[in-house]
């Protein structure tokens, strides 16, 4: 499975995990769990952006995440990942 790198920063890490929580616990335990350690293994401050590892899988899975938080809350992060995605396709 390919690996995707995400770059976000704290603030939208936090939103991620947020939406991510509504979700049943046992589709996104393990994708909370790897979010986390690669947080917490990045020395970053609160403003600067972290990269994430993450499977296609897990792209998904935020992406569906997001989509269920209001519009007014996630529509800049949904953006921003819309621009990494296809700058993937550009490399």
């Amino acid at each position: 499975m390919s690996s995707l790198t995400l770059s976000l920063r704290a603030d939208q890490g936090a939103l991620v995990i947020e939406a991510l929580a509504e979700l049943p616990f046992k589709t996104v335990f393990d994708l909370i769990g790897r979010l986390n350690r690669q947080a917490n293994a990045a020395d970053a401050g609160a403003d600067t952006a972290r990269a994430y590892s993450i499977s296609v899988p897990d792209l998904q899975l935020i992406v569906g995440a997001l989509r269920l938080l209001p519009y007014h809350r996630v529509h800049l992060l949904m953006d921003a990942l819309e621009e990494q995605v296809a700058g993937m396709g550009e490399a």
